[in-house]
C-alpha cells in the first residue's frame, strides 16, 4: 500500500507539473497573441469558411444563369418553368441563410440561417440529381454536422441560455440538453466524408487484390514480370493510414481530443483542396478536359470554363468542410463528450478580454 500510495502521489504531482506547464504556456501565448482575440478571430472565419459553398453556389446562379438552366435540363426536370425557378431559388435560400448565418448571435436571425441552410442541404442533391453520389451527399453531411455545430452554439448564446462562451457550467434545461444533443449530432455527421474516405480506400484495396489473384491465377509468372503486383510496401501504409482515419474520426464521435484532431484534418482538407481542385489553373486554358465526379457527366469532354467551374464548386465545398472542423476547434465537443462533460475548455489569460 505504501509503494501504491507513492507511485499515485508522484502521478498527481506529474499532472500538476504538466498542467502548471500548460498553464504557463498559455499565459505566454496569450501575452504575445492574446489567446481570445484568435479564439473570435477563428470563431468568425470558421463561421464565414462554412458558408463560402451556399455564397458560391448562389453567385454561379447569377454569373452563369443560362448554364444553370441547362444543367436542370441535364438533370432531367422536364417542365420549363422549373429551369428557371430551380436557380433562382437557390440563389435566394442559399444567399439569405449564410448572410443570416454569419449574423452577430444576439438574436434569432443566424439561427435562421443555419435552419434555412440545413434545409437546403437536404434538397440541393436531389435538385441535381446527385443524390446516387455518395461523396457528394456524404460531403454533404458533413457540412450539416458544422452547422449543426454552429447551431448548438447560437442556442446557447440566446440571452435566456446564461451561457458565457468561454468556461462554463453543465446546464440540465431543455435548451442545453437540445443544444448539446445537436452538437453530438453534429461531430457524427462531421466525420462522415472521412469515414467515406475509410471505407473507398478498404473497397480499392479489396479490388486490387481481386484482380492480382485473377492475374496471377491466369498467369503465374505475373510477379516476376510486374514484381509491384506482389508487393504489400504500399499496402500496408494504406492500411496504416485507414486505421488513423477511423481512430480519428471516433475520437471526434465520443468528443476525446476533438478539438486537436478537427484542426489537423482541417488542414489535410485545406491542402487537398488546393491539390485537387485547383479551379483557377482551368481559367484561362484553351483545352478540353475529362469531367470526373459529376453524376451525368463522368467521361464527358467539357471546356476549360466548364472545368473551372466544377471545381470551384468542389473547391468550395472543401472549404465549408474546413470551416465546419474549425467550428469544432472554436466550440468544442459539448457537453456530451470525454473531454468537455463539465463544461468548454477554459482559456487561462494574463490580459482577459482585452
Amino acid at each position: 500500500p505504501t509503494a501504491a500510495t507513492s507511485i499515485s502521489g508522484q502521478e498527481d504531482c506529474c499532472c500538476a507539473m504538466i498542467t502548471e506547464k500548460l498553464e504557463a504556456l498559455s499565459r505566454d501565448l496569450d501575452a504575445r497573441f492574446n489567446l481570445k482575440h484568435v479564439h473570435r478571430c477563428l470563431q468568425t472565419v470558421a463561421k464565414v469558411l462554412v458558408v463560402t459553398t451556399f455564397v458560391e453556389d448562389a453567385l454561379r446562379m447569377v454569373l452563369t444563369f443560362s448554364e444553370q438552366q441547362k444543367s436542370m435540363v441535364v438533370a432531367g426536370w422536364q417542365n420549363p418553368v422549373l429551369h428557371t425557378l430551380l436557380p433562382v431559388s437557390s440563389l435566394v435560400v442559399q444567399f439569405t441563410g449564410a448572410i443570416l448565418a454569419v449574423l452577430p448571435s444576439d438574436s434569432w436571425r443566424p439561427e435562421a440561417g443555419c435552419y434555412t441552410l440545413l434545409a437546403w442541404c437536404l434538397w440541393h442533391p436531389f435538385m441535381y440529381r446527385q443524390e446516387t453520389n455518395c461523396e457528394f451527399v456524404l460531403e454533404t453531411l458533413t457540412i450539416q454536422g458544422g452547422l449543426l455545430i454552429l447551431l448548438s452554439h447560437f442556442m446557447l448564446s440566446r440571452p435566456d441560455a446564461n451561457q458565457p462562451l468561454i468556461g462554463c457550467n453543465k446546464s440540465n434545461s431543455p435548451l442545453h440538453k437540445c443544444a448539446n444533443q445537436l452538437q453530438a449530432l453534429g461531430r457524427m455527421l462531421l466525420v462522415a466524408i472521412f469515414l467515406y474516405y475509410a471505407f473507398q480506400k478498404v473497397h480499392s484495396y479489396a479490388q486490387h487484390e481481386k484482380i492480382a489473384d485473377a492475374l496471377v491465377r491466369a498467369a503465374p509468372n505475373i510477379t516476376e514480370a510486374y514484381p509491384q503486383a506482389s508487393s504489400w510496401g504500399s499496402f500496408v501504409v494504406q492500411g496504416l493510414l485507414i486505421v488513423v482515419v477511423l481512430y480519428m474520426c471516433s475520437l471526434v464521435i465520443i468528443g476525446m481530443k476533438s478539438r486537436w484532431i478537427a484542426l489537423f484534418l482541417a488542414l489535410v482538407m485545406f491542402f487537398s483542396a488546393c491539390y485537387v481542385h485547383p479551379f483557377w489553373i482551368f481559367i484561362f486554358s484553351s483545352k478540353e478536359y475529362y469531367s470526373e465526379g459529376v453524376a451525368g457527366m463522368e467521361g464527358d469532354t467539357v471546356d476549360a470554363f466548364t472545368m473551372s467551374d466544377h471545381q470551384r464548386y468542389f473547391f468550395f465545398q472543401t472549404m465549408s468542410t474546413v470551416g465546419a472542423l474549425l467550428l469544432l476547434v472554436v466550440h468544442g465537443p459539448g457537453n456530451l463528450s470525454i473531454d468537455e462533460q463539465h463544461g468548454p475548455m477554459q482559456l487561462p489569460t494574463a490580459k482577459g478580454d482585452a
